[in-house]
């Protein structure tokens, strides 16, 4: 028995997001003329390639550069994808569907992510040497199907929960050699301040692109202004043009204005997250427009800074003479949505919950903070601090950090650390539910599996009769 486990399962976006990287491997799996590529098992009516496996071999490796991944773990993979296809094929036996909306929202949701991560809608074009509409039609039906092996897997596992009765069974099934040891953990809060662009500011902005708007309607170009003036990087220098785009690609409040423009039309100013823009519509094709658009963004000043970090005092302050709790502070004060949806708690990325081991802690956190010299339940000073914001941008403001609890190095114990071991209880329900599943349902559909992966030690339960 593997105790604390990870994730029984591959998420599904892990999934959907190999599905897009598939686009190289394949590409590297017929160099030089030579095809390795092949059908490596087949469920019901649904293939599973080699390419798919090494999809998402690639993807792993890649977020762990430097980092030798286990040994089998690409039969790991294959039995992970084995049972996406099991789960697809009944679902195609008991008819469960999904909307052609949820496919273009989760395609839409996919896009937007790899636009992100490359920076711009170009790049991810440039890169994978496709338009975002042929990448779209590319990926529709592998992304129907992944949706409906996860609509499938979550019918079969939507009642499954577990009891405190149950967590402490498995606890106490733990041999006492197996007791996992936890290092010291801390769990830190955060309530993060950026300054709000001053309303003098915002209306130089608008003065600012008002004027050029006016010379583009006297007869100046809009390209040549967007050159000059424009402070949108991907775009400036092709005269602002965004080329072809089509709805869900732009913020809501972009797409509101340029859908309701005729060709050759210039709209008036509008807003949205990124600043102020005009934007005028070159052509239409349905729901496909060819647009170009200014953008003027409104500045922080040195003196929004001073504000901030003033106001940042004030809230320490209160905190530390115990006149405002720390829920109240985060409520009222912190912009950070993801710290603040939790409490105002800090999420570890590693780990996914709010605790941290010191490696897993920034090294400048550390330092600017004084995590070293806090005691339980203290503040830190008024610190720095920068994030991404959704545009794009990086913004910088200021935090406190809020050391609420400190554990020294221990063996797990009920009191302590009973949401990992109730994860990790749920998590051996859901690998014995899964395998009950697959038994009771692998003899209604046909599988079989090429000889090549037989040597996989997953392989021999779906091969029993």
């Amino acid at each position: 028995m593997r105790y604390f486990a990870g994730q029984l399962f591959m998420h599904s976006t892990k999934t959907i997001i190999a599905l897009f990287i598939s686009l190289l491997v394949s590409g590297g799996l017929f160099a030089q003329g030579v095809q390795i590529d092949k059908v490596i098992a087949v469920v019901g009516d649904n293939i599973l390639l080699q390419s798919d496996i090494e999809a998402q071999y690639q993807q792993m490796a890649a977020q762990n550069p430097g980092q030798a991944l286990p040994d089998g773990e690409r039969c790991a993979i294959f039995e992970s994808l084995l049972m996406d296809k099991l789960f697809l094929s009944q679902a195609q036996l008991d008819s469960v569907t999904v909307s052609p909306d949820e496919v273009d929202g989760e395609l839409d949701r996919r896009i937007k992510y790899f636009i992100s991560m490359f920076g711009s809608k170009e790049k991810l074009e440039e890169y994978y040497g496709k338009k975002i509409l042929e990448l779209k039609e590319d990926f529709r039906d592998d992304i129907e199907k992944q949706l409906l092996s996860d609509k499938m897997r979550g019918k079969a596992f939507a009642n499954l929960k577990v009891s405190p009765a149950e967590v402490r069974s498995f606890y106490d099934r733990i041999p006492a050699d197996s007791v996992p040891f936890f290092n010291s953990e801390l769990e830190l809060g955060e309530i993060v301040m950026f300054p709000k662009v001053s309303p003098q500011e915002k209306e130089f902005a608008r003065k600012k692109l008002e004027g050029v708007r006016n010379e583009i309607a006297q007869g100046a170009d809009f390209s040549v202004k967007a050159i000059q003036y424009s402070e949108d990087p991907g775009s400036y220098l092709q005269g602002g043009s965004l080329d072809w785009i089509e709805r869900g690609e732009m913020v809501p409040e972009f797409e509101s204005v340029v859908y309701r423009l005729k060709e050759g039309e210039m709209s008036d100013i509008f807003e949205t997250p990124f600043g102020y823009h005009i934007a005028m519509v070159d052509e239409k094709r349905g729901d496909k427009l060819k647009v170009r658009h200014i953008l003027i963004r409104p500045k922080v000043t040195t003196a929004d800074l001073r504000t901030t970090s003033d106001r940042m005092d004030s809230v320490l302050h209160q905190l530390r003479v115990d006149s405002l709790s720390w829920r109240e502070a985060v409520s009222k004060f912190s912009d950070d949505d993801q710290s603040k949806n939790a409490g105002g708690m800090m999420t570890n990325p590693k780990t996914g919950n709010a605790f941290f081991e010191k490696p897993d802690i920034d090294g400048t956190l550390i330092v600017t903070a004084k995590l070293d010299n806090m005691k339980v339940g203290e503040y830190s000073d008024v610190i720095p601090y920068s994030s991404v914001d959704k545009t794009g941008e990086t913004r910088e403001g200021f935090r406190v950090i809020w050391l609420k609890s400190e554990t020294k190095p221990h063996r797990a114990n009920l009191e302590q650390d009973y949401a990992k071991i109730q994860s990790a209880a749920k998590n051996e329900k859901q690998q014995k539910a899964l395998l009950d599943w697959m038994e009771l349902h692998k003899s209604h559909n046909y599988i079989h599996i090429d000889d090549s992966m037989r040597g996989c030690p997953q392989t021999a339960k779906w091969l029993a009769d």
